[in-house]
């Protein structure tokens, strides 16, 4: 075959994008409503992702050398052939072959040498005459070839990196659309006040896949009807935040008074702190303990944001903790927060300990923040309630050894 022939890379890679936003334009509006948002991202942008080809040109090598016969006429009228040689030059390559057919941005029009294209390598063929070898010219022929195929291939690469940059804010784009129509669907149906049948099974969604490499599945979600839940606003979520921060504040610049309190009582000034700023309605108190170490609000009887205070005892401990939060969190956007007090040196180290714990957690989906002196924060979704999505944001904040007596 002659590569890079077919379609333009600009138009193949459109439609293929385009293919995708179709998909989620047609996804049940109860099914968009009940999945997390972050694993359906997740899944759309690795749907609309090219997997871009690289070739080793540095490593291609002889292999397969046979007989050949060489017509030496160049007059399709009288051919006349003698015995030569033919080499196939093996080229190593990985990634998605199927660009071999895709024109790149720029191309050399009809340079291209013919190429035989198999799972892990090219083929390309030269040919000699066995009674007059000419090494040198041989060499620089494959060389010309190779460099040729490189060039195009690098520029496919480059309108692959083009287009992979902007798949995440396209679809992002049409699931917040999609949602968006979702939810004034949902509104509208529910202000009918019309009670509707639903069948005994809740249906399936699944995407077929377009390319063989989709590393996501369509994410799960529960049966049922989806049900508007409420939410800790986003903006109230960072105020709280905001005031634990300060309260560490006052922690380091007071520490001997601190030094000696465990997490209970260190606890406990968090929740002045914040109670000062919220006031619920019937006890006078937004901000609850219950057991020892968790500061909550309660909606109802489920729990809205809960605080896990915990001295740093290393990566064990600190997963420990993460899943004795992930067991009280039963709200559909629940956000929460790990604080952790550290009274060793080394803070930047243990931060990163951290992440590596956060990020190795099965509920784990993505970081949305993580810097080396400040909170990140990450989104996890419990195997047993897809869709769920838990805003957890890491704080750590130093607290003075116990002085020795």
């Amino acid at each position: 075959m002659r590569p890079f022939r077919d379609v333009d890379s600009q138009s193949w890679f459109r439609g293929a994008l385009q293919g995708v936003l179709e998909k989620i334009e047609s996804l049940e509006n109860d099914y968009v409503l009940k999945a997390s948002e972050s694993e359906l991202e997740k899944h759309f942008i690795s749907m609309a992702l090219i997997e871009d080809l690289q070739l080793h040109t540095d490593k291609y090598y002889i292999e397969k050398k046979s007989g050949t016969q060489i017509d030496v006429s160049y007059d399709p009228a009288r051919e006349v052939f003698i015995q030569g040689t033919r080499l196939d030059i093996a080229i190593p390559c990985e990634g998605d072959s199927g660009l071999l057919f895709i024109q790149p941005s720029t191309y050399l029009s009809g340079e291209y040498p013919e190429i035989q294209a198999l799972n892990d390598r090219i083929l390309i063929s030269v040919q000699y005459p066995d009674n007059a070898p000419n090494p040198d010219q041989l060499k620089q022929q494959i060389k010309q070839q190779i460099e040729s195929l490189a060039s195009a291939v690098g520029q496919l690469q480059k309108d692959v990196a083009k287009h992979n940059d902007s798949v995440p804010y396209a679809v992002k784009t049409a699931l917040a659309r999609k949602r968006e129509k979702a939810l004034a669907s949902n509104s509208t149906i529910e202000s009918l006040g019309i009670p509707m049948k639903r069948t005994a099974t809740e249906p399936v969604y699944t995407v077929p896949t377009r390319r063989k490499k989709i590393p996501t599945t369509p994410p799960r979600v529960e049966t049922g009807k989806y049900e508007p839940e409420p939410v800790l606003a986003m903006e109230e979520y960072k105020h709280i935040l905001d005031i634990i921060r300060s309260m560490a504040l006052v922690i380091e610049r007071s520490p001997h008074s601190f030094a000696t309190l465990d997490e209970e009582a260190i606890r406990m000034h968090f929740l002045i702190q914040l109670n000062g700023h919220y006031e619920g309605d019937a006890t006078g108190e937004t901000f609850n303990a219950v057991g020892k170490t968790d500061i909550l609000i309660r909606s109802g009887d489920r729990n809205v944001f809960i605080a896990e205070c915990k001295f740093w005892t290393g990566p064990k401990g600190f997963d420990d903790a993460i899943s004795q939060l992930l067991s009280y969190l039963t709200w559909r956007d629940s956000k929460c927060a790990l604080v952790v007090f550290n009274k060793t040196k080394n803070s930047s180290a243990v931060r990163e300990k951290m992440h590596a714990t956060m990020c190795a957690r099965s509920e784990f989906r993505k970081t949305v923040q993580h810097t080396q002196n400040s909170d990140s924060q990450y989104v996890f979704v419990k195997a047993d309630e897809p869709g769920r999505e838990v805003t957890i944001t890491t704080q750590l904040f130093d607290i003075p050894k116990t002085p020795k007596k």
